[in-house]
């Protein structure tokens, strides 16, 4: 049985940089029982209204970011698709009444293959693609993550790849110790709290009941944050919630790394 993930993708740099987060990213494999069949991703940088299920014979790396170093758009990822899980993950949301549409064309953005490119280096894992929909109610999300699980049983790894707190207008880019700012650390201690509760009520009111949500989590931008409910929402029966790892960039990007349910 593997467990879900949410990971956060932070800036593209993370891909060819070395420090504490991608280290906790590159120690990942060695949580998890044994080697993954294949790994179902949401990207936050993959928005769609009905639920896009992406597989390809061999995806395409899509470098959507500007104003970086010419070293991160000469990276590669060729990461191959499974034919089988992605056929699988339609009819799994076909069954639980998700509109779905099987994709066909798509690369896999910097949201996946930062993150896969840390964990799983040598592109050895097949992958299908999963977008997000920032525009459903966290009810929703959930039940999208809760259609899919049946996958893990298989030896499949979902992951949801987004960031918890993301907001480019409370970035203080001169701030790179790793400190945070009070209310950063504050949105997390309590989103913390509700999902080892496992408590889905209060983190469907988040907007109004997590302390400085609206900055955390801008009404234009929470595609960031909706990967985190897929990946809680695969692991509905199990219904175990550990932080693996947080911390920050430009005190209130934050790295967090969630694990959901039990690797065994």
């Amino acid at each position: 049985m593997m467990p879900s993930l949410f990971i956060a993708h932070g800036s593209p740099m993370l891909a060819i940089e070395d420090n504490s987060y991608t280290q906790a990213l590159h120690n990942l494999p060695n949580l998890l029982v044994h080697r993954p069949r294949a790994i179902v991703m949401f990207s936050a940088h993959w928005e769609a209204f009905a639920q896009e299920v992406g597989v390809m014979e061999t995806f395409p790396t899509i470098h959507d970011f500007g104003g970086f170093p010419q070293a991160l758009y000469e990276i590669q990822y060729p990461a191959k698709g499974d034919e089988e899980i992605a056929q699988e993950a339609v009819a799994l949301l076909q069954a639980a009444g998700i509109p779905v549409n099987l994709n066909r064309s798509r690369g896999l953005d910097h949201g996946h293959w930062v993150v896969l490119r840390k964990v799983y280096p040598d592109a050895d894992v097949p992958v299908v693609a999963l977008s997000v929909n920032p525009n459903m109610t966290v009810e929703q999300q959930y039940m999208i993550g809760k259609a899919l699980a049946p996958l893990r049983a298989k030896d499949v790894l979902i992951i949801g790849s987004g960031s918890t707190i993301h907001n480019f207008s409370y970035l203080d880019m001169r701030e790179t110790s790793g400190g945070a700012f009070e209310w950063s650390l504050q949105f997390e201690e309590w989103l913390k709290e509700t999902l080892m509760e496992w408590n889905v009520t209060d983190l469907a009111q988040y907007r109004t009941l997590a302390p400085h949500a609206e900055k955390a989590v801008p009404a234009y931008g929470s595609e960031h944050f909706v990967p985190l409910v897929y990946a809680m929402g695969a692991a509905d029966d199990d219904r175990i919630a550990q932080r693996l790892h947080m911390s920050f960039r430009y005190g209130s990007l934050s790295h967090t790394i969630w694990q959901f349910g039990k690797a065994e």
